[in-house]
């Protein structure tokens, strides 16, 4: 199987967490929704189009950024001072698995951007280190004598989830339906699961560089 990988930077980036209003929290690493939205705005799209996609990445530290925020409402402009919780030095792997078409798209229009790309918040701006198409495999677990090790921190939905490993838990926006004006999302429960974690009872993908993938829906 190919898919597309894509190795990302970002100096800072907050990937705002549902309902956090006083003290916008972030994710450890960018939602399914924020990444296929950063795709769909690559492709031009202008509906959803189907393609899984494997989180994973790490960063060197978390501070606090003290803004003032403003918030537009149909008669007037508002604004709140907000305590912002930033990443710092966000390296991310993405795969992404889609028609070989879309994937093509994806390439070209990275290579002929208008703008710059942003994953997070519209300032959280993206370097993008490499775009390549690699070989995913099925490893038998039974094959390995000392299990595998988890070396970059990623979200494995909870279908997935290895049996002996362990992770913290977050309920993930996917993609959404408007139903009377209301975005209704769909979500995805995962464990984000850090580096560290062995893998000894259920078989993984893995690319041909020997990087993790776990999909966030089924292929």
């Amino acid at each position: 199987m190919r898919v597309l990988k894509l190795k990302l930077f970002q100096e800072t980036a907050c990937y705002k967490k549902p309902f956090a209003f006083k003290t916008w929290e972030t994710h450890p690493l960018p939602p399914y929704s924020t990444v296929i939205g950063m795709l769909h705005s690559i492709l031009n799209a202008e509906e959803y189009i189907s393609m899984s996609i494997s989180v994973q990445g790490n960063y060197e530290s978390k501070f606090t950024n003290f803004q003032s925020i403003y918030f537009y409402k149909p008669k007037e402009i508002t604004k709140m001072p907000l305590n912002i919780h930033l990443l710092y030095n966000v390296n991310l792997i993405i795969h992404v698995r889609a028609e070989n078409e879309i994937l093509e798209e994806i390439v070209f229009g990275i290579k002929n951007l208008n703008e710059h790309l942003s994953l997070g918040r519209k300032e959280d701006l993206v370097r993008i280190d490499e775009v390549k198409f690699v070989e995913v495999k099925e490893i038998d677990i039974d094959e390995l004598d000392d299990g595998r090790k988890i070396e970059c921190p990623i979200y494995i939905p909870i279908e997935q989830l290895p049996e002996d490993v362990w992770g913290i838990s977050y309920r993930l926006n996917w993609k959404y339906k408007v139903i009377n004006g209301l975005r209704q999302w769909e979500k995805i429960n995962v464990k984000y699961v850090e580096s560290g974690e062995i893998i000894s009872y259920d078989n993984f993908l893995q690319d041909e560089e020997g990087d993790l993938i776990y999909f966030n829906t089924p292929l």
